[in-house]
Parts: structure tokens; sequence; C-alpha cells
């Protein structure tokens, strides 16, 4: 996943150039504005989307500060982040002592993510799991083997999911516990 993750950036970044010059939203916001008035519609509708694409990424990175270095004493590796196709998922992986605990936001990009939280309350509700609160979200934790996962459904829409394959669900529900789960969900507007 980690390199399918860096290759879709590369290419990303070399399809849109604009990423490397610094362009922003608002930059782009206004040029597809004034594209309008000037009445080239195509121009305006390809610069609407790049003004879009810049959004997504300055929103990609405003949730990214809630993952943060270090949570009940486990460090943060590299940040991932994805947007494609109407699919959206920022990853983290925290380790400490040879345990590994990995955190992992999905949904849908843009208005979707009401039905992708309803698609994972309807799975949580398909039982095979233990129904929890944290942090006033139900979440839902479910141990196959070794697999141990807890799955909180955010109130703005998405899937939060905590997963290891080295930690009790004791362990990992302290972790998502301690996990800044309401404030990630609420800055989400």
């Amino acid at each position: 996943m980690k390199k399918v993750s860096i290759v879709l950036l590369l290419s990303l970044v070399s399809a849109f150039p604009a990423l490397a010059d610094g362009d922003s939203p608002q930059k782009s916001c206004n040029n597809a504005a004034k594209l309008i008035a000037d009445d080239d519609l195509d121009g305006a509708l390809e610069e609407a989307k790049w003004c879009v694409t810049l959004l997504e990424q300055m929103q990609q990175a405003r949730i990214g500060q809630f993952f943060k270095d270090s949570i009940n004493g486990y460090q943060a590796g590299e940040l991932e982040s994805t947007n494609a196709m109407g699919f959206s998922m920022t990853k983290r992986e925290y380790s400490k002592d040879n345990k590994r605990i990995s955190v992992s936001l999905n949904g849908m990009a843009g208005g979707g993510m009401d039905a992708f939280a309803a698609i994972a309350q309807f799975g949580m509700n398909a039982g095979g799991g233990k129904k929890v609160r944290i942090q006033k979200r139900t979440a839902m934790i479910t141990a196959d083997d070794n697999d141990v996962k807890v799955m909180v459904t955010l109130k703005k829409g998405g899937t939060l999911v905590f997963e290891s394959y080295d930690v009790s669900a004791d362990e990992l529900q302290a972790f998502a516990e301690a996990f800044p789960v309401e404030a990630l969900d609420d800055s989400r507007g």
C-alpha cells in the first residue's frame, strides 16, 4: 500500500505541475471566475477542477495534524494520504516495543461521507464484535485470531480504523480512546 501511495503521489505531482509551483486554491478559484467572465468555459472548468484538487489537499493536511507524533507511548511513522476516484484515506502507523498499531481515516471525498458512514454503521450492526463508545462515537471492536480492530463511525462521516496484530483488544481500545477522535471529527466541519 505504501508503494502504491508513493507512486500515486508522484504521478499526481507530475500530472499537475502547479503543485510544485506553489499554486493556491484562492488563486486557482479566482482564475476560474475570471475565465468564466471571459467566456472561456473550458479553461474555467479545468481551473475549477484544479481549485477543488488544491482544496482537497488542504483538507487532508488539516486532518493530518490530528495524527499526532506520539500517542500512549507509541511513536508515529510516516503519514500517508491518498485521494483517488472519490475515496480518501489518511493513514499512520504507530509503534512501541515491537508492537504496531495502524490508524486510518477512510471516507468518500466531497459530500459522500454520509453514505460511507451509513455503510460502515450497517457493517457494525451485522454483529461479530463488541460495541463500545469512544469519545461520544459508536465503535466496534472485533478480534479474528491475532487481527484486532476498533472501527469508529464518525459523526461527520467516514470511519476511523485502529488495527493491530500485536496488541490485545483492551490495549487497542485504550489507544483509540487516547487518539483525538472527537477533535478530528469536529474539525471536518
